[in-house]
């Protein structure tokens, strides 16, 4: 009697299993395409409001540095509208993406922007030692107001990517593909993005790639985007102090021209080093988190 009650039980496992481990296959691939799913309506909606509040705010304000502010904070709040309507439309709290302003915030954002002006100047340090001499000049004209203005603009800007790429998306992504995949992914999305301003491929895959890397695994790290918005801030505001962007900065910088070709190859090099080793410094800091039980692995899902 018993060896036949076992056998019948060894049977009915043995033909519920396979189809009960089919159901959950087939749930978790369609969690997974409507998670894929969404986040590319959500991108779409990105370059929906960036291009039209781009048209908009290019038409009607002559000031180009005014008008990148204007067009930041608008987009910003338009995807922050748009990351509330699709946790809307799927049950879920916006709590969850790890947008909610907390008492950490703004530590967390003096953090980002303290780490992003200290990395810049070990970046200039790096290029001057190892590529020749090279010096800054002050631009007349630019003071202190204007320092302020540029300063808003790219604050207002980095806010708009990080909501774009390192809130709803990354945190939906996430948990389905896992921290490295979801950072590569929209990493390389951030990039793409780049070709609406014009900007060419390789200036995409070894400059713009490379910081969605870290802003990316900022995030992670830190349960937020305060981090990576002062980071992204900080570095885009220094490099303009510099003079090492097209806009006139605070400083102009000076390289002898026989050293042109080296300190653009050392400076590549010092800059890929250094956001390559504050992504990984991210993603330890992201394990031991999880190793000392601060999060788990479950942590960043995002509810429905």
């Amino acid at each position: 009697m018993c060896i036949a009650l076992i056998a019948f039980a060894a049977r009915v496992k043995s033909k519920t299993c396979p189809q009960m481990i089919n159901e959950s296959s087939q749930a978790l691939n369609k969690v997974s395409g409507l998670v894929f799913t969404s986040v590319l309506l959500f991108w779409c909606g990105y370059v929906a409001i960036t291009l039209f509040v781009g048209f908009v705010t290019s038409s009607t304000i002559s000031s180009e540095v005014l008008q990148l502010t204007i067009w930041g904070l608008t987009s910003s709040g338009g995807l922050l509208a748009l990351t509330f309507l699709f946790r809307r439309i799927e049950g879920g709290s916006v709590t969850n993406l790890c947008l909610r302003v907390r008492a950490s915030s703004l530590r967390n954002f003096l953090f980002g922007l303290l780490l992003g002006g200290v990395s810049f100047g070990i970046h200039v340090g790096v290029v001057a030692t190892f590529a020749g001499p090279i010096r800054f000049e002050f631009v007349p004209g630019v003071g202190a107001l204007t320092a302020l203005v540029y300063f808003a603009r790219f604050l207002s800007t980095s806010c708009m990517e990080e909501l774009g790429f390192r809130g709803y998306s990354l945190r939906r992504l996430a948990p389905i593909l896992g921290p490295w995949p979801a950072v590569w992914l929209t990493a390389v999305a951030f990039g793409m993005s780049h070709f609406l301003y014009g900007w060419d491929m390789q200036t995409i895959m070894l400059g713009v790639v490379p910081a969605g890397l870290l802003w990316g695994m900022s995030a992670i790290a830190t349960r937020g985007i305060a981090v990576p918005i002062g980071l992204h801030a900080a570095w885009n505001f220094t490099s303009w102090s510099a003079g090492s962007r097209a806009e006139t900065g605070l400083l102009q910088l000076v390289v002898e021209e026989e050293a042109l070709e080296l300190t653009q190859a050392v400076g590549m090099a010092s800059y890929l080093s250094i956001f390559t080793l504050l992504t990984f410094a991210f993603w330890f800091i992201h394990r031991r988190n999880i190793a000392r039980a601060v999060l788990t692995p479950t942590s960043l899902v995002a509810e429905r």
